[in-house]
């Protein structure tokens, strides 16, 4: 199988993200027991319920990973312009990478591809460094489509 360069970059992030090296410190015995999945996922539920964004769950007609895949639009910050995103490669526990395929919206390139790991059923990170963004925005699924934590935007 082949893997784009920043496909590679995504693989190695969720390697070091389920790594040992990660758990390297300890805070008690009782909580060493916790584990990486629990944690991103209190993580995970925590940022959105602290944005105020709790997706209902009629929200997605898709289940899993497949709940965001699609093709969206940006019309407030990149109106004209599409995002498609794709998943790419197989599921690991609860981590599937995806692509975000777009452009053509103004006051962006005509055409990028961005990374994104969808993480369970409800968020994905997409990486906008190819476009000078931020490497790791938090959407989730909304009854409209994908809302951003940071900036409440959203891809209807």
């Amino acid at each position: 199988m082949v893997f784009t360069c920043r496909t590679r970059i995504v693989l190695a992030t969720i390697s070091l993200l389920l790594s040992p090296a990660c758990h390297s410190f300890s805070i008690s015995p009782a909580l060493e027991e916790v584990t990486r999945r629990q944690t991103l996922t209190s993580l995970t539920s925590s940022i959105v319920a602290a944005a105020g964004i709790i997706p209902s769950k009629a929200s997605a007609v898709a289940t899993g990973s497949d709940a965001f895949v699609g093709t969206y639009s940006d019309p407030v910050n990149h109106p004209g312009g599409t995002r498609s995103i794709k998943l790419v490669g197989e599921k690991v526990g609860d981590y599937q990478l995806a692509e975000v395929y777009g452009g053509g919206g103004r006051g962006e390139p005509k055409q990028f591809v961005l990374p994104a790991i969808v993480v369970g059923d409800r968020s994905i990170l997409i990486d906008f460094s190819p476009k000078g963004g931020p490497r790791d925005f938090l959407g989730v699924i909304d009854p409209k489509g994908i809302r951003f934590v940071r900036d409440n935007n959203l891809w209807p």
